[in-house]
């Protein structure tokens, strides 16, 4: 990444503007630019959007990115913090996406990837309430800034469960009215436009999903359902059954 001081004096002198206009442009100080030029301090973060829209630049050309290297730090940050979310692990992932937010504050899949740590880590209540705002915050940014339908279903779906699991029903309502139907989604439709071994791969990986949630759906049902004892041994073999069947027959690569 180049240094900003050069970078933002170099756009500077390229539009043939002094630090008085670019400062009068900002409403800041000519002293704040000159402090940047010389190295001596960095803008405000929330002034970048507003720098890199003068000079018609994006963020990241503003502050010298390179973009293969970006997408392969943000992607190796995203499988390294995931996979400790998996194994349990709450507090790390946490600190290494903030940190990470900080090279690229409005990365969504830095900020999704962020969200669902807060949000694994908050089957603990006092957790959960206590980053409680930070949750609905990177929510927020998620759906004003990313242009990423996946993130932003994604966002949404946290931003649903945690308003269940903190007593909003009422949120939760609205936001589940702008969930996408189960029948517009892409795994439901792929089927039609794909042939051959396409076609059944896509099959078999529709049947293993289909399979693994009805899986989740009779665990909760034997669950909150007052059911008798031998209706209950018969749902915890229903159970047992189809989730051996998928693991033989479905193995997750």
């Amino acid at each position: 990444m180049i240094e900003f001081d050069r970078r933002i004096k170099s756009l500077r002198k390229s539009r043939g503007i002094t630090q008085e206009q670019l400062a009068g442009y900002l409403e800041i100080s000519p002293q704040a630019v000159s402090r940047w030029e010389t190295g001596a301090s960095c803008p405000d973060i929330s002034l970048l959007p507003q720098i890199a829209g003068l000079f018609e630049i994006t963020v990241d050309e503003l502050l010298g990115v390179n973009e293969t290297e970006k997408r392969r730090e943000i992607q190796a940050v995203v499988a390294e913090t995931s996979a400790m979310i998996d194994r349990n692990i709450t507090e790390e992932p946490i600190r290494t996406l903030r940190a990470a937010l900080k090279k690229y504050p409005n990365n969504d899949r830095l900020l999704c990837t962020l969200m669902y740590a807060l949000y694994a880590a908050s089957e603990d209540e006092d957790f959960c309430r206590a980053h409680d705002a930070e949750i609905l915050s990177i929510a927020d940014r998620i759906f004003d800034y990313s242009a990423d339908d996946d993130c932003r279903n994604e966002a949404r779906r946290l931003l649903f469960r945690h308003c269940c699991d903190t007593g909003r029903t009422a949120e939760a309502l609205k936001i589940a009215g702008d969930m996408p139907d189960i029948e517009a989604c892409v795994q439901r439709n792929m089927y039609w436009v794909l042939d051959g071994e396409d076609r059944l791969a896509h099959l078999r990986e529709r049947i293993a999903d289909d399979l693994r949630e009805l899986t989740w759906a009779i665990w909760a049902y034997e669950t909150h359902a007052p059911l008798p004892p031998e209706e209950k041994r018969e749902m915890e073999e229903l159970y047992k059954t189809i989730d051996r069947m998928v693991k033989e027959k479905f193995p997750e690569e």
